[in-house]
């Protein structure tokens, strides 16, 4: 796989790739609006000595050598702040969810992408959370309670919620299973059999949450992963299904990120694969508008 995986980057770029599993890499935390404010927050950091960067109104950047000090720290055990890499937040955030509006995050544990949904939508409307993995789902319902989201928790797998569900939804988020390379790195061992099983439950992921929205609702697909069999294909597979489908363009606030490539698809350029650096993973993500 790695081969193939080479082929989708400049050279540059894939060096860039390779720099970034060298070290542990800086960590980003996010403020938990529903429990606190940013000159609060700010104030614990300061009682602990930490310095930061402040990249938006509500996440901060720190060095890796303080993850240690982050996690120990009273306000993470009062749940003011969440530990979550840039890019994920960058997929829930890409979702512009308003207040008041119907949501569901597909594949959600363990939460990090919900918290974030609930901040944006400043905890109102109907915000629903599914996990397919028994294991996982406690742990997501566990942490959406601490943090104070207000959302409805499902055990259901996700490719039956297009049929359990058709046309409820304004926006969801798709944060699909997938073969993990650009979290874990290259020592990670898939087969292509393996990956090409992945990315059918993908394509029949993408293909539910479709029938789930409503016509008019966008929804964002993501994988941190770097193949084409799980990023670009699944989407060329859902433009040429029975839906209508528009490319919305990506915010790529403060990453580093090229322009997806598919042959058949001019407009997949629109979606974004960013380039792993020290202070974020390597992500796909994609927004897709349903016209019909």
């Amino acid at each position: 796989m790695l081969s193939k995986i080479k082929t989708l980057y400049t050279e540059k770029e894939f060096v860039q790739i390779l720099n970034s599993f060298e070290k542990e890499k800086n960590i980003c935390v996010f403020l938990n609006s529903l429990k606190c404010d940013a000159k609060e927050l700010e104030n614990d950091f300061l009682k602990a000595h930490l310095k930061w960067k402040k990249i938006n109104e509500y996440c901060y950047l720190f060095e890796a050598k303080d993850k240690n000090i982050l996690s120990s720290m009273k306000a993470f055990n009062e749940f003011k702040f969440y530990i979550q890499n840039y890019s994920s937040y960058l997929c829930a955030l890409n979702l512009d969810v308003k207040a008041g509006e119907s949501v569901l995050d597909m594949c959600a544990a363990p939460g990090g992408k919900s918290i974030n949904l609930a901040n944006f939508m400043q905890n109102t409307g109907y915000l629903a959370c599914n996990e397919i993995s028994k294991d996982r789902f406690f742990v997501l319902q566990k942490n959406l309670q601490n943090y104070g989201v207000n959302a409805k928790c499902f055990m259901k797998d996700g490719k039956t919620i297009g049929k359990l569900c058709p046309l409820k939804f304004d926006k969801i988020l798709l944060d699909a299973p997938c073969s993990t390379f650009a979290k874990m790195g290259f020592d990670l061992e898939k087969s292509y059999k393996e990956i090409k099983n992945i990315a059918k439950t993908q394509k029949k992921l993408l293909h539910s949450a479709l029938k789930a929205l409503k016509v008019g609702g966008e929804l964002v697909y993501s994988t941190c992963t770097f193949t084409k069999e799980e990023n670009e294909e699944v989407i060329e597979n859902a433009l040429k299904s029975e839906f209508k489908l528009e490319i919305l363009d990506i915010n790529l606030e403060h990453v580093i990120a090229k322009d997806a490539q598919s042959e058949s698809f001019q407009e997949i350029s629109k979606c974004k694969r960013i380039i792993p650096n020290s202070d974020y993973d390597g992500f796909f993500i994609a927004k897709l508008r349903k016209l019909s």
